[in-house]
């Protein structure tokens, strides 16, 4: 699921904390929430590193979903999405007393904070569909209309904000090399079916569109006529991204496959991986055999 955190009614780094899951968004209980809770949670706002849980709150029966509740991030836990919880519950409490205000110690600096609304939006949360991309009506795999699988159906993303960064990642998602171009204005035809992502603001260093931060595509303001498309090099592996401090196992997948049917999760194991791991089972083979043949040589020549 398409997960996101933000501060409704909220001025600045102020105001009620409320997750979206399941297309709804919904109240976080306060139930054994710790300071380091809701530290995390300013920390995914882009609110500062640390806040205060507001206490004096009126009393009354919650009308929206209420969907976690006993969040407790400990010591070990640095990213809010960490944390346990209970399960997903509509109803996890019912009183506004319960529900999570909090206020955080710094002001928002994600893209798409509004200084004059005092909107803070939040953080999209990798999903196991994260892999699933293609690209749709244009010359190859490699080219075309940029679409993404959540919910069991393939969604379009919008051409907001959409630029190099932003298809600089998706084509490393689709396998497909360095980007060309970053296309607008459903250059590849409109889509049908959801817009699933908007505001795209990628840095250019991430795996997954889903790693970018995004809005969820359910604001009603893009149209399939903004549908946003990408033109990649085709030249197969670019290779892992530059990431500080983060060292990643380099696996060829030159192409993406674009049919659902063979769309699976990074858990599997693909052709390619297989060629490579065995190619590099016969190198390591052939290099055994040479320091052999070198020592050798060294023994008959004493």
């Amino acid at each position: 699921d398409f997960t996101a955190l933000r501060l409704e009614n909220s001025n600045n780094c102020s105001g009620r904390l409320q997750v979206f899951y399941n297309g709804t968004w919904g109240s976080i209980c306060s139930n054994s929430m710790t300071p380091k809770t809701v530290s995390l949670a300013c920390k995914e706002l882009g609110c500062g590193n640390g806040g205060s849980l507001e206490t004096r709150l009126p009393y009354g029966r919650v009308s929206a979903p209420t969907w976690l509740d006993r969040v407790q991030c400990g010591e070990r836990n640095s990213s809010f999405w960490q944390c346990p919880s209970a399960p997903w519950d509509p109803q996890s409490c019912n009183d506004l007393r319960d529900e999570t205000h909090i206020t955080c110690n710094g002001n928002c600096e994600r893209p798409g904070h509004n200084p004059h609304t005092g909107t803070c939006p939040g953080r999209s949360l990798p999903s196991p569909d994260r892999e699933k991309i293609r690209a749709v009506g244009g010359e190859d795999e490699c080219s075309g209309r940029v679409e993404i699988w959540r919910h069991g159906s393939w969604g379009t993303v919008c051409d907001d904000s959409w630029d190099m960064q932003d298809a600089k990642v998706a084509c490393r998602q689709l396998g497909c090399g360095p980007a060309v171009s970053a296309l607008d204005e459903a250059a590849f035809g409109e889509g049908m079916g959801p817009i699933w992502l908007e505001q795209v603001e990628c840095r250019g260093t991430e795996l997954s569109l889903q790693d970018c931060w995004a809005q969820p595509g359910d604001s009603g303001a893009c149209r399939h006529k903004e549908d946003a498309a990408v033109r990649c090099s085709g030249l197969g592996c670019p290779g892992p991204p530059p990431l500080p401090g983060l060292v990643l196992p380099f696996l060829c997948s030159c192409h993406a496959d674009p049919t659902p049917e063979r769309l699976t999760g990074s858990r599997s194991i693909s052709l390619p991986v297989i060629i490579c791991i065995i190619l590099g089972a016969l190198l390591c083979l052939l290099l055994a055999l040479l320091v052999g043949q070198v020592q050798s040589a060294r023994a008959w020549h004493r």
